[in-house]
């Protein structure tokens, strides 16, 4: 829940921890197939979310106490009706998971989905491409 300001801290370091169990245990629900490795950081700790192919980190979940945040790389981009992400950068957004409230967690879900997907998209090669031929 979100502190009474808004911010997203939790009240103590048990309540982080806690919280950061169940996010990892919601990630892996909502994201089977992610593999997830933890990235030097300090202070704090940073765990990456790539698809099962590899490639560039999609989310990153982010211990920064008394903050728990989702990063999306590209949230700029995702669709987003329930208002959960923050952030005005040209390509990423995060969702403070500490004022995510539970009637949200199905909208958290929906976003999670999606960037997975945009993770696991494929571009088809055309072996046929002729340069300066149209389709």
């Amino acid at each position: 829940m979100a502190g009474p300001d808004g911010t997203c801290d939790a009240a103590s370091s048990a309540d982080l921890a806690i919280s950061l169990a169940a996010a990892r245990a919601l990630l892996q629900s909502a994201w089977p197939e992610a593999v997830e490795r933890e990235a030097a950081r300090e202070p704090g700790r940073t765990l990456l979310y790539t698809s099962s192919g590899g490639g560039a980190a999609v989310l990153r979940l982010v211990v920064d106490p008394p903050n728990l945040l989702l990063h999306f790389a590209e949230g700029a981009g995702l669709p987003d009706p329930a208002g959960l992400l923050r952030g005005e950068g040209r390509r990423g957004r995060f969702v403070c998971l500490g004022a995510v409230a539970s009637g949200d967690e199905r909208a958290l879900r929906a976003l999670i989905a999606v960037a997975a997907a945009g993770a696991s998209a494929t571009t088809e090669i055309d072996i046929d491409h002729k340069p300066g031929a149209t389709a």
